[in-house]
């Protein structure tokens, strides 16, 4: 045997070249993730979580989410105590961190009419929350049990719903107190259900709605204000009071 012949290396096959070149890929790849600052990469887990939970639901086991998300379970674990401390971190991103301020001052801006008020709320509120992955997720969370339902729907009663009794009661001249509170909150939520209900339809069960969105809503609205119940009037002097 010729010494230049021992010395010459092995030819690799064409697909032992590719597997080379898929691990050396993925190897970069997996450089890069780690070394990502410790906040961003926390963000992007919520952020995958987020995705999972909104087409898998709440069941997974960490294994199965860790597994999803492209890392391991001590790895995540670096990250969130527990799967418990992610779900109330992808509740914080996606159900809280996209409230706007700016409906809380709507929905009690006096100098806007009632109607318009709650058409421009409604439309601006449903731009945010009806898409497929919140809409999901909000569902899931529901049927779990997990928290996130029930925690959103005290932050939608206690900023949305009795404000939009409040008011409708204030507009419409009608006494909102203790003994009437139970009855007006509940015709408002009547109707957030009926507007959310149209999310679920289109972005839950894959339906497609007669109407368009925002035609819904100004259809409702009118309709909802229309038939407000106008039992107890306020007095002369309580108008003045609150004017």
């Amino acid at each position: 045997m010729k010494k230049s012949d021992k010395q010459k290396p092995l030819a690799r096959s064409p697909k032992g070249k590719k597997a080379a070149a898929k691990r050396m890929r993925s190897t970069s790849r997996s450089s890069q993730t780690t070394r990502l600052p410790f906040e961003e990469r926390r963000r992007l887990i919520v952020q995958k979580a987020a995705e999972f939970f909104a087409e898998s639901g709440f069941s997974a086991t960490t294994r199965e989410l860790a597994e999803h998300l492209g890392t391991t379970q001590p790895l995540m674990y670096k990250y969130f105590k527990g799967k418990e401390e992610l779900i109330d971190e992808v509740y914080r991103s996606v159900f809280l961190d996209v409230w706007s301020d700016h409906w809380d001052e709507l929905l009690v801006d006096r100098t806007q009419s009632i109607e318009d008020r709650l058409i421009e709320f409604y439309i601006s509120y449903t731009d945010v929350i009806m898409n497929r992955g919140w809409m999901r997720m909000y569902l899931f969370a529901g049927l779990k049990n997990v928290g996130i339902t029930s925690s959103y729907i005290k932050l939608v009663e206690e900023r949305v719903i009795r404000r939009i009794a409040i008011e409708v009661c204030f507009a419409r001249e009608v006494v909102f107190d203790s003994s009437s509170e139970a009855r007006y909150l509940e015709i408002a939520w009547a109707l957030q259900g009926s507007i959310f209900y149209y999310g679920v339809r289109k972005h839950a069960y894959g339906l497609d709605p007669h109407v368009d969105k925002n035609s819904l809503i100004r259809d409702t609205v009118h309709i909802f204000l229309g038939s407000w119940p106008c039992d107890r009037k306020m007095s002369s002097s309580a108008l003045k009071g609150v004017s």
